[in-house]
């Protein structure tokens, strides 16, 4: 069920330079290449979510830099984020990644409905038929588009809450627990987007605690615990073994 593509990785897209959040994380440093996966792994508490909500603009950032092809990088807040090329689906997808009770097409649109302005009102027929595009692309299974986001399984959730992320046409893609939830079809729908991703030249940072998801599908995988860095291996040097020695205090 993972369907990994190898593609060539290309220039470093995204660097982190003794990040430190608050008491969550310090000092981390990470890189991620152009057509890359990485995997964040390591126990509740290790700070990847937070690590990655301060790149992405969620949270502040008390020290060191963010940098996204060569240069610094300002993020204050989502919006920032986004309109630096940065998507986020976080791990809680009906609590923070969906509006449940609105429509499929409202969630998919919410992010960008500046794209879709006509004056002072919204161009409702182009706002379909985008959502309709992203929707399909991801394989969304849904009678209608009107439908709230309620109505559809775990796995069409999460593809909706992908979708919505992909419209903003992102350089870097973070997925928080991407398959927590969902059943097998849907995973590994969701690993095949991945990999087109990647193979379009899409950065992708994992978090995840299945090790065989990280293994699979993760060019790299950083290991951190108690808000450092602990490890990094690539994908020939990684095992479960080695990925939780970095995790635990067993070093």
């Amino acid at each position: 069920i993972y369907p990994k593509y190898e593609v060539p990785i290309g220039d470093v897209v995204l660097e982190t330079k003794n990040l430190t959040g608050n008491k969550w994380f310090r000092n981390v440093n990470i890189k991620v290449h152009a057509g890359e996966i990485v995997g964040l792994s390591g126990l509740v508490g290790a700070g990847r979510s937070e690590v990655c909500r301060a790149i992405f603009g969620l949270d502040p950032i008390v020290s060191g830099e963010v940098y996204l092809n060569g240069k610094i990088l300002s993020v204050k807040s989502p919006r920032d984020g986004i309109d630096a090329g940065i998507a986020y689906v976080p791990e809680d997808r009906k609590g923070v990644g969906l509006v449940v009770e609105q429509s499929i097409l409202t969630n998919v649109s919410l992010p960008h409905l500046n794209h879709f302005r006509k004056g002072m009102f919204l161009d409702k027929k182009r706002e379909r038929e985008k959502v309709m595009q992203m929707c399909k692309k991801m394989t969304v299974k849904t009678p209608d588009y009107s439908f709230a986001a309620a109505s559809l399984s775990g796995g069409n959730q999460q593809k909706v809450v992908i979708a919505k992320c992909l419209a903003t046409k992102p350089d870097i893609l973070i997925l928080d627990e991407p398959t927590r939830g969902i059943d097998v079809g849907s995973k590994a729908e969701i690993y095949e987007i991945m990999s087109d991703l990647v193979e379009q030249g899409v950065s992708i940072i994992m978090i995840s605690s299945e090790l065989p998801e990280l293994l699979n599908m993760s060019d790299r995988i950083i290991v951190m615990r108690e808000g450092s860095i602990t490890g990094e291996l690539t994908k020939e040097e990684a095992s479960e073994e080695r990925v939780m020695k970095f995790a635990t205090k067993e070093m």
